[in-house]
This record gives C-alpha cells, structure tokens and sequence, in this order.
C-alpha cells in the first residue's frame, strides 16, 4: 500500500508521467474487456446426447445382447433421421439400483433427436426389436424420468490417440450445479481461461495423451431432490491412462488451482466421479 501511495504523489509531481500511465491503464483495460467477453461468450453446440437407463433382462448374455445389437442398428438404418453414433456405458467397479447401464445416442442436435425418435415410434421399431430379443435389454423412453437429454459442448477436439472401436474405452462424468450466483458464463470463462490453456501445456509435453472432454447442458426438468445444471464427462482411451491422469492432475498444483476455480462455480457429485467402461454400438462419425 505505501508503495502504491507513494507511485500516485510521484505520478502528480510529474505531470507527463501522469498521462501517459492513465492513457496505458486505459488500453489495458479496453484490451481485457474483449477477452473476458470471448472467453465467457455462449458457444455452438457440438452435438445433443441422450442417455438412456437399461435394465437387463432375464435373457441377457453377451451373446443376445450382440444380436440385439445388430438387429437394432438394422432397424435405424431404414430410418430417414438417425442418430450420429451409440454407446453403451457401463458402470465400473460400482453399482445403481436405476439401471446396470447406460444407452447412449448422439445426435446433430435436438431437432434430429426429435425427428429420428419420431421416426423410431412412427416404424414401430421397439415392438419389432423387442419381438426379436425378448428379455434382453429394457431402456428408457421418457424424456427426464429414465432418457435424458443434454446439450453438449465438446472444447476440446478427440485426439487421434482415441479410438472408441477400441473397447472398453474409459470415461468418467460428474453431474453438477451452479453455485449461487454462477452460471454458465462463469464456468466458460474458467474452461476457456484456465483450463484449456493448462491441457494444451500438458499435451505439449504428453502428445500421446488421449484425454479429451465434454460438458453437456441438461434439458430436462431437473428432479426435486437432485438438481443438475450441466454433465461433465472426461474420456480415455484407457483405464489405466485415465486413473493415472487424473491422479496426476489432481495432486499438481496447476491441477489443484484449476480445481479450486471449478467449485467456486459449481458444486458436482458423486465425489470422486463415477467411472465407466465405454463400448461402441453405433458410429457414423468419429465415436466419442
């Protein structure tokens, strides 16, 4: 503080030394407020994901499940609207009471997802799969009760290290929601601000790395006892990459900083995240 008191009475004696300081803050300023407006800016949606609560049924095996499976992509593939890929996400090292896993669609956005559930119904295609693999496999189909849908944003872009043919690829999500006072903006600023500039670091010195990451806004009205504002999910290629990169990331002072940042803006759970095995279903785009 004397410091700066003592700047401020030279800064007055000397009066040309005075304007040109005020006329530097002021460009300094103006220079920020661009930034900080980029970086909190809503962006495009990459893609609309759906998940969608299966129970397995008493004639599930890896086997019937596999000729589900060929039988369901058959049935989407006479459909006009389709979705972009499909995945299975299966708990790891965990169970849930709501489901033994997850089906995962992603689509172009929301108005395909509309259309190709449309089209789905319209073709009776449920009656017909169920028809063919009786007791196999029960997902959900209403919209926030056991489907859900989430705008996604996807930052940074899936390396060529990942191949989601490769199965099981790893990935872990938390749900989570803003802390009073936050929103979005905020957490664009601290993904975009903070958090991208730290992975491109890491990446310079780790090329191989496979990580990449997602956000997903929810769309459905949130459950009274459970509110979520938006989905985080990091993918892997790997387990073993994933534990220790997480591992990694979080005992690093830069990791435990950008961490900090994160639960200023939202509170997330479970804690620690969930973890899953990833398996493709379906690919008509690079999976993710």
């Amino acid at each position: 503080m004397k410091q700066i008191i003592l700047f401020i009475i030279f800064a007055f004696l000397i009066s040309g030394c005075a304007q040109e300081e005020e006329t530097a803050v002021a460009d300094a300023a103006n220079e920020s407020e661009p930034v900080l407006a980029e970086a909190s800016a809503p962006a495009e949606p990459d893609a609309y994901y759906e998940y969608l609560w299966c129970k397995q049924g008493s004639n599930y095996s890896q086997e019937t499940f596999q000729a589900m499976v060929k039988d369901w992509n058959g049935l989407i593939d006479k459909l006009e609207h389709q979705p972009r890929a499909a995945f299975g996400y299966v708990p790891r090292g965990w169970e849930s009471p709501n489901y033994d896993g997850l089906w995962v669609l992603n689509w172009p956005d929301k108005a395909a997802m509309e259309a190709g559930w449309a089209d789905y119904v319209a073709a009776n295609s449920q009656q017909k799969l169920d028809a063919m693999h009786a007791d196999v496999l029960t997902c959900g189909a209403q919209p926030g009760v056991d489907r859900f849908g989430f705008t996604a944003y996807i930052p940074k872009d899936m390396p060529d290290s990942f191949d989601g043919s490769k199965s099981p690829y790893y990935l872990t999500n938390q749900l989570c929601t803003y802390n009073e006072g936050k929103s979005g903006a905020d957490l664009r600023k601290v993904v975009r601000g903070t958090y991208m500039p730290l992975l491109e670091s890491i990446a310079a010195t780790n090329p191989d790395t496979s990580y990449f990451f997602r956000v997903g806004v929810a769309d459905f009205e949130p459950l009274p006892d459970s509110p979520v504002n938006f989905n985080w999910v990091n993918l892997w290629q790997t387990a073993e990459e994933g534990e220790a990169s997480a591992a990694a990331f979080e005992g690093s002072e830069d990791g435990q900083a950008v961490l900090a940042m994160f639960n200023e803006v939202a509170t997330c759970n479970p804690q620690p995240a969930a973890a899953w095995n990833g398996y493709l279903i379906r690919t008509a785009t690079p999976p993710s």
